[in-house]
């Protein structure tokens, strides 16, 4: 008998060791630039701390924009920042084209930085508690807080933070420069948010992007190829978010690329169609190359419904629990499961599903409160749709050596959460940051003194 087997740990993994008697309430959890250290002379490099790897490294100059030096242990830093975002070693046959590819990072937030203290000498010390939190959201991992995790790889956490704190000044930059194109983010935020409200259930998606744009020293060509190695380190394992703040040309970089729930209809046709193909083959990530611009996306949800879609409706859910022994063999297991179905196929209520559970002497609770069905684990989100309240699921085998049986005991359609016009601003602001931004950064370059030394 084959018995269907899912991660619940997720949902209940709080509760598996707790009494049964405790009421336990689970809220909602909601989801919805580049760093330059200052080398001026010779005494303030020898004194930044160095990695280990690079002690014996002897600082010198690899380029000077517009008479600011970057140092040969700004690049060293910045390559391992990007071999570590790409899950990469310094043995990678790639190794020059990281070089290559920091060294130019590090020319374009040089000129950033210098736009931006150009207006307000103390734009870039200002943008430091913002950059710290756009830090963490971008280079953390599940167990592991962002500067651990840096410097865990001896990399300083400066080269990072003030990647970020040079994006965060130069969204100064480009809204003193463009004062009148972006004058008109409120507007189009009203707009965007009343045809939101005329059609509730257009199908949404949640996403994240990588948004590539050719430049000089990297023509259409290559920078399709870097797509390519990007999208293979990710499905390797390489965090995307890390990758998008280093180098994502969209405003939402410093966010680890989060864009947030949008409409379906509201992306460009090829955009919308590749989306709808990779969620339908179920394909999480994808690239396409849309206009002058390359993405890599990152799907993070989908809402068939739009703000009506059923997934976003607020359940309780109850649970029959029976472990398994240790060792037990198949036929035992589904002597189990046919004892669980025949106990529960009258069960028509939690109270008695809980009755049961507890008679199965099991001390895990039997029932979570105020759950919303999306943020459940996508296998499990599927399951619990099909159920009708009161009505007991098949016997589900569980990553904990568990068989279950599960309950909807109560569920609550909720008011369709509309984003703020605060949040559409951003989203606005987003769109246009990214086709104003390379632009004006192409323009700085080609005014600059760039000489490189290496």
């Amino acid at each position: 008998m084959k018995t269907p087997q899912m991660n619940t740990h997720r949902l209940f993994h709080n509760f598996s060791n707790t009494k049964q008697n405790k009421s336990v309430t689970c809220s909602p959890v909601f989801n919805p630039v580049f760093s330059l250290v200052f080398s001026l002379v010779l005494i303030h490099i020898i004194f930044l701390p160095l990695n280990f790897a690079y002690a014996q490294v002897k600082a010198s100059v690899v380029a000077i924009v517009d008479g600011t030096a970057i140092s040969s242990i700004d690049l060293e830093n910045k390559v391992q920042l990007l071999l570590l975002s790409t899950n990469k070693s310094a043995a990678t046959e790639d190794l020059e084209q990281y070089r290559s590819a920091a060294l130019e990072m590090l020319i374009d937030e040089t000129l950033k930085i210098q736009a931006a203290q150009a207006i307000n000498p103390n734009s870039f010390t200002e943008a430091t508690a913002s950059a710290r939190s756009f830090f963490e959201n971008a280079y953390s991992l599940q167990n592991l807080a962002a500067s651990e995790r840096l410097q865990a790889a001896g990399i300083p956490v400066s080269t990072a933070i003030d990647q970020i704190k040079a994006d965060i000044v130069w969204t100064g930059v480009l809204t003193n420069k463009f004062r009148r194109q972006f004058s008109q983010i409120q507007s189009l935020a009203e707009a965007e948010q009343q045809r939101l409200l005329n059609d509730l259930s257009a199908p949404q998606y949640n996403i994240s992007e990588i948004v590539l744009m050719p430049i000089p020293s990297r023509p259409l060509e290559q920078t399709r190829t870097l797509s390519e190695q990007l999208l293979n380190a990710i499905a390797k394992g390489a965090e995307f978010n890390a990758i998008a703040a280093q180098y994502s040309m969209s405003g939402s970089a410093k966010n680890g690329g989060k864009v947030g729930w949008v409409q379906a209809k509201k992306l460009p046709a090829d955009i919308q169609n590749s989306m709808d193909n990779a969620r339908l083959e179920g394909e999480q990530f994808f690239s396409i190359q849309s206009g002058e611009l390359i993405y890599i996306f990152k799907i993070d949800g989908y809402r068939k419904l739009g703000f009506n879609d059923p997934s976003l409706d607020v359940i309780s859910i109850g649970r029959a629990v029976l472990m398994l022994a240790e060792n037990v063999s198949e036929d035992e297991k589904n002597q189990k499961i046919s004892q669980l179905e025949t106990d529960t196929k009258n069960i028509t209520s939690c109270s008695d599903l809980k009755t049961y559970h507890e008679s199965l002497g099991s001390d895990v609770l039997s029932q979570i409160n105020n759950v919303k069905i999306e943020n459940l684990e996508t296998s499990f989100q599927e399951m619990i749709l099909k159920l009708d309240i009161d009505t007991p699921s098949e016997v589900i085998q569980t990553n904990e050596n568990e068989l279950a049986i599960f309950m909807v005991c109560s569920r609550s359609q909720q008011e369709p959460d509309i984003p703020t016009i605060e949040q559409l601003n951003e989203v606005e602001f987003n769109k246009l940051y990214s086709v104003l931004s390379m632009r004006y950064l192409m323009r700085l370059r080609r005014a600059a003194s760039i000489e490189i030394k290496m």
